[in-house]
């Protein structure tokens, strides 16, 4: 079973299971996705429990097996009502377009301790969206439009209107546009600055379909002290891992470098990641695991350009490394592929 270890962004058990619920129900065997995954069917269970993010990262290639590069977006469109977090309750009890994708905004860390959202109104259009770390881009990339589309689905849902944006703004590469076509019905562009939804602004106004504003008085303290309390809030780790890796293309990964970027000494971040359970070095030699596993796939990008892009000085530097990663070659690695 995977382990929660301290302090890691985690993810809802109520949505893992309605995404893994999805899965299943098109076609994909419940046992292929726990093992997968490490997690039981117990843990799915709890409605108020906890996973560790990189859960979803688990289950991808046996997504990918069944569904292609676009499977996040395919399971999204098949996941069922989802009123197992608070964060769906107040969706639903919300008064208008506009007031629950605030609240999205708000509260989007109770589903998933990710980048939160941001509603910007401009002219006529308003944009619902944010920027990912490159890792996070690298890593979850079929995930990330998944949870935009999941957005959009929902927002037509909750106000009974088949609405449509005008743009939909992907950071990561094409995966399958009819696809796009099919769950967002407008021009998509990728490997954009930003992953956003851009619409008009009037469908802000569209309203809820039968809301409670008093359940939405009741459960918003309650989602205040869920927020509050999750693992990922004070997490140096993950800040410091998309640091690193968004520093790795301009070749100055020293922790006195990184430190300067979040505004601390290098010793007080150095204490900070002891008090986590990890170091610097530990960090740095991760994101440098991760990456190149993820460069190394991509057909286009050599071994000896992906040696570089982690910054390492020549190629044999990185073959030690990438052999004690992986107990292969680049090369082996990438035949075995």
């Amino acid at each position: 079973m995977r382990i929660l270890s301290k302090l890691e962004p985690t993810v809802s058990s109520a949505i893992f299971y309605g995404y893994v619920e999805a899965a299943i129900q098109m076609g994909v065997n419940r046992e292929e996705l726990l093992e997968a995954s490490g997690t039981t069917e117990t843990a799915l269970a709890d409605p108020d429990g906890r996973l560790p993010f990189s859960t979803f990262t688990s289950i991808r290639q046996v997504l990918e097996k069944h569904f292609g590069p676009a499977y996040g977006l395919k399971v999204a469109e098949t996941m069922t009502e989802i009123k197992a977090t608070v964060l769906a309750y107040l969706l639903a009890n919300c008064k208008n377009l506009g007031e629950g994708f605030a609240v999205l905004c708000r509260y989007r860390s109770i589903a998933a301790e990710m980048e939160p959202p941001k509603l910007i109104v401009e002219g006529n259009h308003a944009t619902l969206g944010c920027r990912y770390g490159k890792m996070t881009v690298m890593m979850n990339a079929s995930f990330l439009e998944a949870a935009l589309g999941f957005w959009l689905i929902r927002g037509r849902h909750y106000t009974g209107v088949e609405w449509n944006p005008t743009e939909v703004q992907l950071q990561g590469p094409t995966t399958d546009t009819a696809v796009y076509e099919r769950v967002f019905r407008c021009k998509v562009v990728n490997k954009c600055k930003e992953t956003k939804l851009i619409f008009d602004k009037d469908l802000l106004s569209l309203p809820i379909k039968n809301p409670d504003p008093n359940l939405l008085q009741y459960l918003t303290p309650i989602a205040e002290e869920v927020i509050k309390n999750l693992p990922g809030n004070q997490s140096v780790k993950q800040l410091i891992h998309d640091k690193i890796f968004t520093s790795l293309e301009n070749g100055n990964t020293s922790i006195d470098s990184i430190a300067n970027q979040i505004h601390v000494s290098a010793r007080t971040l150095q204490r900070r990641l002891e008090d986590e359970g990890t170091s610097f070095a530990e960090l740095l030699d991760q994101t440098r695991n991760i990456a190149a596993v993820e460069y190394l796939k991509d057909p286009h990008i050599s071994i000896t350009e992906t040696a570089f892009l982690l910054g390492f000085s020549d190629s044999s530097t990185f073959y030690r490394a990438f052999k004690r990663w992986t107990k292969q070659t680049p090369a082996q690695f990438r035949k075995a592929l």
